[in-house]
């Protein structure tokens, strides 16, 4: 089914009850999943038959502890078998040997208990966070799987359409903290797998991280969940286990066979569309810094026009463009391969040689950071390991159906806290790093794009997105 996006510490124990002192004697397991299920919102009806498949895919397996969080909507599914009622509010479960057992989310979760009819807002990070600490204390684990299910587009997930609120890159970031990081952080939603969401998420001291992440560039399928789970018994033992790198490859592994296996429900220009990949976040700083190293010279090169022609344009662009299928919609699409960006570059000799040999660089650092990937026919070319990351690179100064400029109307991609803009949060730390605003000279990828495609009118500093580079 396609997807389209909808519009500080822990509580201290003052007492411990028989329920928690269970959990906390329950002994460490392999993995634990921490499921947060962000659909209230009309992607509700396709999870619930994913819970059903979860369930049974989970029949067996044995070390793996799978917890779900889900906020449901009242407007949407009235599905009673996935979890036993229907209901429209927060619930918790633990999902193991094929049942689902309610849980009590306290203290963490405050309000959330096995019998409540509590709504959370999972547009919320301080939702997450709690979630994912209530995950670490009563279901340890030797690592930490932490998937989002629910609708993506890019800079925002998990749009909660009871709250109106949404979930923001950066938002994770200033809200988690380090003790919340995860092993595998996966979207089951469209359009999370930017560079610059890899980048905003990697380990660093002090900050919410984890070690890889599983997301899809363009549009995309559910997971296929009883695959995902069944997989799970016959996972590697031993000292080192199930690795968060080949966990992740597993994700891609079983996302490829579903759709092109026949068990998705895409078809034609849907199904070709798409691509999925896990990314290794240890590697994404190396790649942030040579990129930014190309783009002070496409500066200095005066290149804009040369890499305009070297993007291209909608579902006939010769760099790999994720779009949405619909043809009308494909000028407003700004997400273009970083790797297949740069090879392509550093074998044009329209660009100058410092520009060539910077570029072949930046692919290679780019290409350290896809673990895994798979993109299907319509990308030609298209190198399982290689691509399927994007970068954020606009179409350039072409106007769109609205009369504004692309860039005019992306103020949301900013190394500015946006304060109150309910599209946007700003805070990018890829952005950011690496320049100095307001001092004259382009030093990172988004200063060269701001430099390019953003004009600042005299009564307005720093022109449509506030920052002046």
């Amino acid at each position: 089914m396609k997807r389209h996006l909808l519009q500080l510490s822990l509580f201290a124990l003052l007492s411990t009850t028989p329920a928690l002192a269970a959990e906390e004697r329950r002994e460490a397991a392999d993995w634990t999943v921490l499921i947060y299920a962000a659909v209230d919102n009309d992607w509700e009806e396709p999870f619930m038959r994913d819970v059903r498949r979860m369930r049974k895919g989970l029949k067996g397996v044995k070390g793996v502890e799978v917890v779900l969080l889900i906020d449901r909507s009242p407007d949407y599914s009235r599905d009673k078998r996935a979890l036993g009622e229907d209901f429209s509010d927060t619930r918790l479960y633990r999902l193991s040997g094929g049942e689902a057992e309610r849980l009590n989310g306290e203290p963490e979760l405050r309000g959330l208990t096995e019998t409540s009819k509590t709504d959370l807002n999972t547009g919320d990070a301080r939702t997450l966070r709690d979630f994912i600490r209530y995950g670490k204390r009563a279901h340890p684990a030797e690592r930490y799987a932490l998937w989002c299910v629910s609708h993506g587009e890019g800079p925002m997930s998990c749009p909660d359409e009871t709250t109106d609120d949404i979930l923001f890159t950066a938002e994770l970031t200033d809200v988690l903290g380090e003790e919340d990081s995860v092993d595998l952080l996966g979207f089951d939603a469209c359009l999370m797998a930017g560079v610059e969401n890899a980048y905003q998420w990697r380990r660093r001291e002090g900050s919410f991280g984890a070690d890889y992440l599983v997301a899809s560039a363009p549009l995309s399928s559910s997971w296929p969940y009883e695959e995902i789970c069944a997989s799970l018994k016959k996972r590697p033992k031993g000292k080192e286990g199930l690795t968060a790198a080949a966990f992740g490859d597993k994700l891609v592994e079983e996302l490829k066979d579903q759709i092109t296996g026949g068990r998705s429900d895409e078809e034609g220009l849907e199904r070709d569309l798409q691509t999925w990949g896990s990314f290794d976040l240890h590697a994404v700083s190396a790649a942030k810094r040579d990129l930014d190293l190309l783009a002070t010279q496409l500066w200095k090169d005066e290149a804009k026009e040369e890499l305009l022609r070297l993007r291209g344009s909608g579902l006939e662009a010769s760099t790999f463009v994720y779009v949405w299928p619909e043809r009308n919609a494909n000028r407003d699409m700004p997400h273009v391969d970083l790797t297949h960006l740069c090879q392509r570059l550093a074998k044009d000799k329209s660009f100058s040689e410092e520009a060539r040999g910077l570029a072949k660089t930046a692919a290679e650092s780019a290409e350290a950071v896809v673990s895994s990937s798979f993109g299907l026919k319509h990308y030609k070319g298209f190198s399982e390991g290689e691509h399927g990351l994007y970068l954020i690179f606009p179409e350039g100064d072409t106007k769109t159906r609205r009369g504004k400029t692309y860039w005019s109307r992306m103020g949301w991609y900013n190394a500015l806290e946006l304060e109150g803009d309910e599209d946007g949060y700003g805070k990018y730390a890829w952005c950011s790093d690496g320049a100095t605003p307001g001092n004259g000279e382009v030093e990172n990828w988004f200063e060269l794009m701001d430099a390019w495609f953003d004009s600042a009118e005299p009564d307005e500093p720093g022109g449509s997105n506030g920052y002046a580079w």
